[in-house]
């Protein structure tokens, strides 16, 4: 290896200065070209993909919270005939009565019902569940578990 390194060496002790100094400077344009098209394009490269996904990824974030709720009941838009049709329905699957309905400019229903306690029970909870909000509740309750309420309600 020595050798090797001693016979190239005097070769170019040999060359003229101006060989020697084109020769360099060639060596040097390699070196940088290198550089450029090995280690510095491609991390640029992939760099500004991270840029534009990371941005594509933040205007896909700001498109989703653009959209509408999936669930109609829990959404602001839900008007008090959505809440009153809503109650109607579940109600009448619940075996209350509904004595009074009033519903208010504010959106929300004043209610009076009628039924037993375990099935006024169930049905709060499942219109609670529903995206409807309890605001108040006065309940009467006879010996015979049988209830009368006033309550009003209001969507999420």
């Amino acid at each position: 290896m020595n050798a090797l390194f001693n016979r190239y060496s005097h070769r170019w002790q040999q060359l003229p200065p101006r060989d020697r100094l084109a020769l360099q400077l060639l060596a040097l344009f390699l070196a940088v070209t290198l550089f450029w098209t090995l280690l510095w394009a491609p991390q640029r490269q992939a760099l500004q993909q991270a840029e534009q996904q990371f941005q594509e990824a933040l205007q896909l974030q700001a498109d989703l919270l653009k959209l509408p709720s999936s669930n109609p009941a829990r959404s602001p838009q839900a008007n008090s005939r959505t809440l009153a049709s809503l109650i109607t329905a579940s109600t009448a699957a619940a075996n209350l009565i509904i004595e009074r309905m009033d519903s208010e400019e504010s959106g929300r229903l004043n209610l009076t019902l009628g039924g037993s306690l375990q099935d006024l029970l169930t049905w709060l909870d499942e219109v609670e569940n529903q995206g409807v909000n309890l605001v108040s509740l006065q309940l009467e309750v006879d010996p015979q578990a049988m209830v009368q309420v006033r309550l009003t309600l209001a969507s999420y």
